[in-house]
């Protein structure tokens, strides 16, 4: 197939399952900000963003660098995919160690319960995450929309049998266990449709060569996993359970909003692929039609979203979250930053360089870190969004000198 029918084919699968996908979680969301409340929807997603942190131990970053190079040489995918599951398992149970020794500084014994099944869950979706990175280098998108549409319809019966049962946040997390043990096991059985056994290897060197080799990804992911989070728990040490509920009600807009990412997982594979070939022409053609044409959507857009911010605010959640509004609209804007910088960090990934994201996500975060520390005590959680849309400007900023001026700006590194 050219690479312009590739391009369509990924597109569309990945596309139409971040829009089913997206649709669902948007309605799962509304549902348990409205059956919850502020408070209990600010707990759930506090325990969240506290395994978030620990989570980055199951992956070492190796997905991601697997994809790539599964890419470029499809008949060491059973290799890879035998040596990812072993260490994910082995690595699976070190987090989840982890987080439990880490839940008893906490007090409340039903956040120690929350905090460890939403840990179960998160790893299971780590797990069942192989596979996608398996369907994604092989281009096999359809099999990433199979994947994908059963766990998301998981949690959509799952949340609908928590709240038909006037269950707790600790009832809800505990069913997503179960939905997403099933839709690991689905995935198990559509791995076969490429003739790949699910077996297990633990070949060292072989492991520790991709941890080498990820191991800037690795860096990267640990730096986002606070970039990421570190709003919502000091929202939480700062404001309250409370608050973190109206700041991650506004924050769920912005995740549906993210479903535009797709293109950039639809294209990778094939950047890793033209990068091989070192194919710069076709390269360029490809970025700057997406970027154009990502341009041309998504101002627009944005645009229409920060001036009825409120109208929709109050019409997806209710009158009570109107002081959302203005924290939705500012981070819909760094919603539109993160997905360039994350194409151009992707096109980093795609030539060797993953370090460089590193560095870039690092200078960000540690601005995030500062501007979110000083600034949501006293203006509150709006204060988390402006820092995370400033952050977001920095880092593409960085990422763009790392693609252009490596060496004038970063000799050395």
């Amino acid at each position: 197939m050219s690479n312009r029918k590739i391009l369509f084919k990924n597109s569309f699968w990945l596309g139409l399952v971040e829009v089913m996908s997206k649709l669902i979680m948007f309605g799962v969301t509304v549902s348990m900000v409205r059956y919850f409340g502020p408070k209990e929807f600010g707990a759930y997603n506090l325990s969240s963003a506290y395994v978030a942190i620990f989570l980055i131990m199951a992956d070492l970053g190796m997905s991601q660098i697997a994809n790539r190079e599964i890419a470029k040489e499809k008949d060491k995918t059973q290799k890879y995919l035998s040596n990812l599951l072993s260490a994910k398992l082995v690595l699976g149970a070190l987090t989840i160690l982890t987080i439990l020794v880490s839940t008893y500084i906490i007090n409340s014994s039903q956040a120690r319960g929350l905090i460890l099944a939403i840990g179960v869950y998160q790893l299971c979706q780590v797990t069942q995450s192989t596979f996608v990175t398996i369907f994604t280098a092989w281009e096999k998108m359809e099999l990433v929309f199979l994947t994908k549409l059963t766990f998301y319809i998981g949690i959509l019966l799952a949340t609908i049998w928590t709240i038909g049962n006037k269950g707790s946040v600790l009832d809800l997390a505990i069913s997503y266990v179960v939905t997403t043990l099933i839709s690991l096991i689905i995935s198990l059985e559509l791995i076969k449709k490429l003739d790949l056994r699910i077996v297990l290897e633990f070949d060292k060197k072989f492991i520790l060569t991709l941890s080498k080799e990820a191991s800037p990804l690795l860096a990267t992911a640990i730096v986002a996993a606070v970039y990421a989070n570190i709003d919502t728990l000091l929202i939480g040490k700062f404001l309250g359970q409370e608050k973190v509920g109206f700041y991650q009600a506004a924050y769920k807009i912005l995740f549906a909003f993210q479903s535009i990412n797709f293109i950039n997982n639809a294209i990778f594979p094939r950047m890793s692929v033209l990068v091989h070939q070192q194919n710069r022409v076709t390269l360029n053609r490809l970025l700057k039609i997406v970027i154009g044409f990502s341009l041309v959507g998504l101002i627009p857009l944005t645009l229409i979203i920060t001036i009825g911010r409120d109208l929709i605010v109050t019409t997806i959640y209710g009158t009570n979250y109107l002081i959302a509004g203005s924290a939705m609209a500012i981070l819909i804007w760094a919603g539109v930053i993160n997905y360039f910088r994350i194409l151009l960090s992707n096109l980093l990934v795609a030539q060797s360089k993953q370090k460089y994201t590193f560095y870039a996500v690092l200078v960000g975060m540690l601005l995030n870190l500062g501007l979110n520390y000083f600034l949501i005590s006293i203006y509150g959680f709006s204060a988390a969004a402006t820092s995370l849309l400033i952050s977001e400007g920095i880092i593409l900023g960085v990422t763009l000198c790392f693609i252009y001026y490596p060496q004038r700006f970063f000799r050395g590194i």
